[in-house]
């Protein structure tokens, strides 16, 4: 049978006629579904803002860089991660492992390697303050996280960095904070109440995973060790290859020489963990899209619960409109009929529902990004899933079909007798 036979014609009048009568009760079921829906773009198109920002940052270091981060014996990472963020300190890295790794007779196929580490501390000039995060590394930490001076200044050497020299560079943000339009090269702040002298201002480069990296001192490795922390150890160390195509000999090369500078024989007792750039975007990439989908799920909660309002509010219309059911099965209206007008109301609701909910979960979803990327100067992606709205706006009809079902059957087992009695 046609849609556009009579009958359904006819049928599909009525259930709008329904829904013109009832204004009120229609746009509260209609809210609940419109929120489901726009809630589940929102997030949806959030996670994936967010995993395309973190991938595409991770993917400008280059796919030819990998690290060797420290770790609890016997333990993976994330174990070792926890356990440091709850204070436990390793101490089995040291620039001795990164001096190791340049032995060019060895890896012929490294470029540049880099040990460094990292830390909050409070900087200060005059009567200026900041907590900024500081990165202590050697003079070669350029090569591995290309970074760029700005035209006065220079980056510390090699000499500075075994000679415990206190000099320092800053990020564009922290030198318009100390010293306004005044060249900061030559003056000196503060560090851990320690004078470090300014060589040179960092390029602008905006935020990196949610830090701003305009915000960053980077100071020398040693001078970090003995005269901030009283440490010896590194937490990291970088490495880039010539070509990505060493990746894997790297690995497992470096893991030798790792065991060798640690005295390891069994390597489950590994105290360091060698990640390269594609299994990190690989980490990253599951993480962010197993979360997405999680609040995804969550936010698709507010669906069923706006499901179960229009069944509600259906149950309420069907009682209102008795005396119309009735009339309508004493001219000759069956079973069917009732039960087709009325499921048709239900799904008009959640249709209805549906197509306001992608319109404003689309629209908020491209305001929030804008709004991330002009003032967290972040370059948040506009990323909507297609799948997400099909998906969502597949499951608003559903429910609104088998919600919609009940309701129609009580008012379709209406005796006209009794129905048409009703006030």
């Amino acid at each position: 049978m046609s849609i556009y036979s009579p009958k359904i014609l006819k049928t599909m009048k009525l259930a709008c006629a329904g829904l013109t009568s009832n204004k009120t009760r229609t746009g509260l079921s209609v809210l609940g579904i419109v929120i489901g829906v726009a809630a589940v773009i929102i997030i949806v198109s959030m996670g994936q803002g967010l995993k395309s920002l973190i991938l595409g940052q991770l993917t400008s270091f280059g796919s030819d860089v990998m690290s060797i981060e420290i770790k609890i014996p016997g333990s993976d990472l994330a174990s070792s991660s926890r356990s440091m963020a709850q204070g436990v300190v390793i101490t089995s890295l040291k620039s001795a492992d990164a001096e190791a790794l340049r032995n060019k007779d060895r890896f012929p196929y490294i470029d540049v390697v880099s040990g460094y580490s990292s830390g909050m501390e409070l900087a200060t000039y005059k009567e200026e303050e900041k907590q900024a995060m500081i990165i202590a590394s050697d003079a070669y930490y350029q090569g591995i996280d290309t970074l760029t001076v700005a035209k006065a200044g220079r980056f510390f050497t090699q000499a500075e960095n075994d000679s415990v020299a206190q000099v320092v560079l800053i990020g564009s943000d922290i030198a318009k904070k100390f010293f306004g339009e005044d060249d900061p090269v030559g003056k000196n702040i503060k560090i851990k109440n320690k004078n470090f002298l300014v060589i040179g201002v960092l390029k602008e480069r905006g935020s990196v995973m949610t830090f701003n990296m305009d915000e960053l001192l980077i100071i020398p490795i040693k001078t970090s060790q003995k005269i901030l922390q009283g440490v010896d150890h590194i937490q990291e160390i970088g490495i880039r290859l010539e070509d990505k195509k060493y990746l894997a000999q790297a690995k497992y090369e470096i893991a030798g020489l790792m065991r060798e500078q640690h005295k390891i024989e069994d390597p489950k007792n590994d105290d360091f963990q060698i990640v390269t750039m594609d299994e990190a975007l690989k980490t990253v990439d599951s993480i962010t899209t197993a979360i997405s989908i999680l609040l995804g799920l969550l936010a698709a909660i507010s669906l069923f619960v706006g499901g179960i309002g229009i069944m509600n509010i259906m149950l309420v219309i069907v009682a209102e409109r008795t005396r119309e059911i009735g009339l309508r099965k004493a001219v000759g209206a069956r079973y069917r009929d009732i039960m087709n007008q009325f499921v048709m109301e239900a799904m008009a609701i959640s249709l209805i529902g549906g197509l306001i909910g992608i319109v404003i979960g689309v629209s908020f979803s491209f305001l929030v990004s804008q709004i991330i990327t002009y003032y967290l100067g972040m370059d948040w992606p506009f990323v909507i899933s297609s799948g997400a709205i099909l998906i969502s706006f597949v499951v608003a009809a559903v429910f609104g079909m088998v919600f919609g079902w009940y309701p129609a059957k009580e008012a379709a087992q209406l005796s006209p007798i009794e129905a048409l009695r009703k006030n």
